[in-house]
Parts: structure tokens; sequence; C-alpha cells
């Protein structure tokens, strides 16, 4: 009987280690994308960049520049895949959301044909966010279509069934009349939340002052930006009539410019904010802001990207960033302007405990 026993026990163990049964899931379906899995193996080589440290990255563009700004990125089964717009010398005739894949999170080569989406008539198409949705397990990059008068401005959505090989269902999911009274909106960054079983939209609200916002004239910005939330339970519709401000406590005349939110651990919640004192080109940094309820934000003054880092000598303003998240170790995607007008990327290994305490 002893032997019958230890046999059926040795039986249920190799079924035990063949299914797998117990391992932990390669996708969180709260980060909605913007996070990514906690298997060591696929950070190795973001692993070798030591702590407070930068790499810079070579993104190759479809129009062969090579220069690029407002990344966003996931981690999924093991494939690092980004959303990242071209912007030769500012030149918004490129700007256009391309798509990369990359098994090492530093080489990025072009997934599927870019540009993803055509330039809207007499604009042009900017600030893509990268999610996951957990239903469908579709993708979708949310972005901003922008005229060139700044008159009216559209947030839209292109959503694909096959991990960014193909792009369909280009759709406007909500108008802003910013020539009356409704603001300008830069920088829409999206999460879900499965405990409320919603997303969350988050943006600043700005103004249309095009001079005030130049990394190149680098003039004092006069008016005030506000980091606002929308929900919806599908990111498809969107009311604004709800959109809603946030608690957050960045010091007195700080101007946020571009934001992204990542689900981290223990229903932590991170936004990497981009912003400036006084005039555009005033340390003009990356910061961080924590949040567990997605409705008040402490902000945490140490920045933890500025134009000192060592990824290149002449850096001017640390523009929109993105983050991946392995335990304590937070790889954070950020994008650049040079003294010398060109736009870059560059990837930076942080401690965040030696920011959030």
């Amino acid at each position: 009987m002893r032997s019958k026993i230890l046999y059926f026990v040795s039986v249920i163990l190799v079924l035990f280690t063949v299914t797998g049964c117990g391992s932990s899931s390669s996708s969180d379906d709260d980060n909605g994308g913007d996070n990514n899995n906690s298997t060591p193996n696929y950070f190795s080589a973001l692993e070798q960049i030591p702590v407070g440290q930068s790499r810079l990255l070579d993104i190759p563009t479809y129009d062969g520049k090579n220069q690029v700004v407002h990344p966003d990125i996931l981690l999924d089964d093991g494939t690092f895949y980004m959303a990242i717009t071209p912007y030769p010398w500012s030149n918004v005739d490129h700007e256009n959301p391309c798509f990369y894949e990359s098994k090492d999170g530093l080489n990025f080569v072009q997934r599927g044909h870019n540009p993803i989406v055509d330039h809207p008539k007499n604009g042009y198409n900017d600030d893509p966010d990268l999610i996951i949705d957990p239903i469908t397990k579709e993708y979708r990059i949310y972005y901003n279509e922008t005229p060139s008068d700044y008159k009216t401005q559209y947030i839209a959505v292109l959503r694909s069934k096959d991990k960014g090989g193909t792009w369909i269902d280009h759709r406007k999911l909500l108008r802003f009349n910013t020539a009356g009274s409704e603001p300008f909106i830069v920088s829409p960054a999206l999460v879900y939340n499965s405990y409320v079983s919603k997303y969350f939209m988050y943006h600043v609200e700005v103004d249309r002052d095009s001079v005030a916002h130049s990394p190149v004239m680098c003039k004092k910005d006069p008016h005030k930006h506000y980091i606002k939330v929308l929900t919806s339970n599908d990111g498809i519709g969107w009311d604004k009539k709800n959109i809603a401000g946030i608690g957050i406590d960045y010091p007195a005349g700080f101007h946020p410019w571009h934001i992204n939110v990542i689900k981290g651990n223990n229903d932590t919640y991170y936004m990497l904010i981009n912003g400036y004192n006084t005039g555009f080109c005033d340390h003009h940094f990356l910061y961080i802001a924590v949040s567990h309820d997605l409705s008040n934000w402490h902000f945490i003054p140490t920045p933890v990207v500025t134009s000192r880092d060592a990824v290149m000598p002449n850096i001017r303003v640390i523009y929109r960033s993105a983050a991946l998240i392995n335990g304590d170790d937070m790889y954070i995607y950020f994008s650049f302007f040079t003294d010398d007008s060109r736009w870059m990327l560059g990837v930076k290994h942080i401690k965040i405990s030696q920011y959030v305490k």
C-alpha cells in the first residue's frame, strides 16, 4: 500500500510540473499594458545598466532621421513593445505614431508598417499612449489629433488584434473646441483599474500659446497647467462633462507638461511628470508622483531624470517619458531635446525606494 501511495504522489508532482500550475502570469490586467510582468529573465539586458545611469537608444524611423519623442512602452509575453513619434528638428510633418518591438528592451525594430496612421488634414498626430485592453487583449494606442491652427483637437484611438502587426478602427473619441472655451489637451495617459473596472485617462490641460511651449525659444510661461482625469467603462465611450481635477502636492508655480501613468506593485501607481518652473527650459526635468487610489497623488520633489544625466552632455529639456517596473527597479524611457535641436531617447535605471520612502 505504501508503494502505491508513493507512486500516485510522484505522478501528481510530475503533472504539476508539466502543466505549470502555480506559476506566475506573464501579464497584469491591472496595469492595462503600461506596466510589466515581474519575470527577471526578461530584464536581464536592462539590469546591466548600473543604477542611476542611462543608455542612449537608437530608434530607426521611417523618415531616416532617427529622431523621436513621446515614448510609451509595455512588456507582453517576453517582448517589449513601444509606441513613439518621429520628430526630426521639431518638424510636425513627420510626427506620426510608429510601433516597434524588442527582445531586450534596448534594441528596437519596426513592427508592421510605420507610420501606423496618416496625418489628419492640416495637422499632425502626437502624444501616443499604449495600453492592452484587459477584456479583449487587443492593443490600443490613444493619441492626439492636433490641427495646425490649434482650434479643434481630438483624442483618437487605434486598435490591434495581433500585437501591433496591423492597426484598425481609427476612431475619434473626444473633440475639444480649443478656439472656444475648451482647453488644449496634451499627453493622454491611460491606466486600467480592475477593482472598479474602469479606464482612467489622465491628461494635462494647457493653453494654445506655442511660443511659451517652445524648447527652442525657452520663453517664460505665464499660463497655468492642470492635470485632469476622465473615466470610462470600456475605454471607447468618454464624457467630457465628467472631467475632474486630481489632488497633487507639486510646488506652487510648477508647470506640469507631459505625463504618463504606470501600475506598480501592491496597488501603487506612479505618474511620470516632466515639467518646469518659470520658463519652458528652466529645470525642465522628470519627476515621480505616487498614488494608491488614483485620485490623490504625492509629488516627489527630487527629479528622477535631469539634463545632467550622462546619456548625453548637451541635454536641454527632458520630455515625455514612460517606464517599466520590476520589483524595486524602474527603467525610465525618457525623450529629450538637445542644444543642437535634436530629439532623442534614453533609458535610465533607478531604484524606486531611493525616491519613494
